[in-house]
């Protein structure tokens, strides 16, 4: 399964990248840009729709190969989602699905899950049957999945920063306004943050290692579950299944 995934992952992520950033100067600036970060648009080339027999031959062995895994059937869409800001349909179901298998893989509660918007890498996923396919096509990277604890304070700087993104995925559980560019009226839980608690969030180690603007989180202390995100929201999918239980997509706007 790890040289499958290997292989699949090298395939994926031929025209995109995990952390590495462009960095763009001139006489006064110096900007970087996240490519992790940025929008994606999938094309699809066959020159005269005709096929290079050499290459179809080259990659027959490992399709069959990926096929047999990649097909299998994880759950039924009830709807399609659809990524956007500050709140969708993907967003929303991708985090909630994560906070649930964090809560299973993780000894503890954690409060709330989030996903920089730029992580989730296809636009739409169509009603009907979903397979393990993808979900690599959605989110090719190989990051880890980490717990953090954060103070008032620190939870206050991040939510300023999905404020000042426009908005990125998250999970039941965290609630916000947005009133320019900074984070209010910031809830857990349905209820008002205290101060001197700490709340747990699961996050990608890409985020938490100072990705997508977060430096401030590059400091504090992570708990590493061990799994790549990807793979337990996987294992999550396939549990709901075996025991029966639908995918949802809730509409709540968790950001407004």
């Amino acid at each position: 399964m790890y040289r499958l995934s290997l292989l699949i992952s090298l395939l994926l992520c031929l025209l995109s990248c995990k952390t590495t950033q462009v960095v763009t100067t001139s006489a006064d600036t110096v900007t970087d840009y996240y490519i992790a970060d940025t929008e994606v648009t999938n094309l699809r080339a066959y020159p005269d729709n005709k096929e290079d027999k050499s290459i179809t031959e080259m990659i027959a062995p490992y399709k069959v190969e990926m096929s047999k895994e990649m097909d299998i059937t994880i759950g039924m869409l009830p709807q399609e989602i659809k990524k956007g800001k500050p709140n969708s349909s993907m967003g929303s179901w991708f985090c909630d699905i994560l906070h649930a298998a964090s809560e299973r893989v993780y000894d503890g509660k954690v409060d709330f899950a989030l996903q920089n918007y730029g992580g989730l890498r296809v636009p739409s996923v169509s009603k009907g049957p979903l397979t393990k396919g993808k979900i690599f096509e959605l989110m090719p990277f190989d990051n880890k999945l980490v717990i953090l604890s954060l103070s008032t304070d620190q939870l206050k700087e991040l939510c300023d920063l999905i404020a000042d993104s426009g908005g990125w995925p998250v999970s039941y559980g965290l609630s916000m306004k947005m009133d320019r560019k900074k984070a209010t009226d910031i809830k857990i839980n349905g209820e008002a943050i205290n101060k001197g608690q700490m709340y747990n969030v699961a996050i990608t180690d890409y985020i938490a290692n100072g990705g997508g603007g977060a430096d401030f989180l590059k400091e504090i202390p992570q708990h590493d579950t061990g799994f790549f995100i990807r793979d337990v929201v996987i294992e999550q999918l396939e549990m709901m299944m075996d025991n029966g239980t639908p995918i949802t997509v809730d509409k709540t706007k968790r950001i407004k």
